[in-house]
């Protein structure tokens, strides 16, 4: 996959789920005593300008369906690595993009309820929007401070700042990395703040994260 001028092959897709307090308490989830993991299917993954398909099922059954946007800080991984201490954490990455974790949110809340793994309703075709660019360290400087924000159809609906991450990108990669081997150019997706909302077609999505850019994507109906 390209992102801006950098190629990458990533092996998985690792998304982190409440991260940020707000968007803890807007979804009413416990506080994480560690990182919570969940994956995103390789099938998910589109770039900057492709467009999301809003699959036509779920369009048909609005009562009972919903799909959200998610801005979110994500990495990508520079070398393959294991047991990954927090000293070294920053020397395995490549660099950091913007990514929108597209959810059927209706589908996540009755997978919670009913104690099932958060994995259908993250890896839908498409549902994996990342870029524009690919930015290296010494262009990020902090990405603990960096301002992020997602305006739909130009109206601002999530608006937050990274310090706010309760786990850090280091803690994440000793953690992760514990679990399983990291290859190059997988991608580690970091957690949304608050204000996720909805979705249709027709929509226009501009997530931004500042010093990379915006990611935009507009939302189609699937044809069937």
């Amino acid at each position: 996959m390209k992102i801006g001028n950098t190629i990458i092959n990533p092996t998985k897709i690792i998304c982190i789920g409440t991260n940020y307090m707000d968007h803890i308490n807007e979804t009413k989830l416990p506080v994480p005593k560690e990182p919570v993991l969940f994956p995103k299917t390789l099938n998910s993954l589109i770039g900057d300008g492709e467009k999301i398909i809003y699959p036509n099922w779920l369009y048909n059954d609005r009562k009972n369906n919903r799909i959200d946007y998610e801005v979110e800080l994500a990495f990508i991984i520079k070398d393959k690595c294991k047991y990954v201490s927090l000293e070294d954490a920053y020397n395995h990455i490549l660099g950091y993009t913007v990514f929108n974790d597209i959810t059927a949110r209706k589908m996540q809340i009755n997978d919670i309820f009913s104690k099932l793994p958060w994995f259908r309703s993250k890896s839908f075709d498409s549902f994996a929007p990342i870029g524009p660019r690919v930015v290296k360290d010494n262009e990020i400087g902090d990405p603990h401070n960096l301002e992020i924000e997602l305006k739909l159809n130009g109206e601002i609906k999530q608006s937050s700042n990274t310090k706010h991450l309760l786990f850090k990108i280091p803690e994440l990669i000793e953690y992760i990395s514990r679990f399983f081997t990291l290859e190059s150019g997988d991608i580690i997706a970091t957690g949304t703040p608050s204000g996720i909302g909805p979705i249709k077609p027709g929509d226009l999505i501009e997530a931004y994260i500042e010093k990379i850019g915006v990611l935009r994507n507009t939302v189609v109906l699937e044809e069937r």
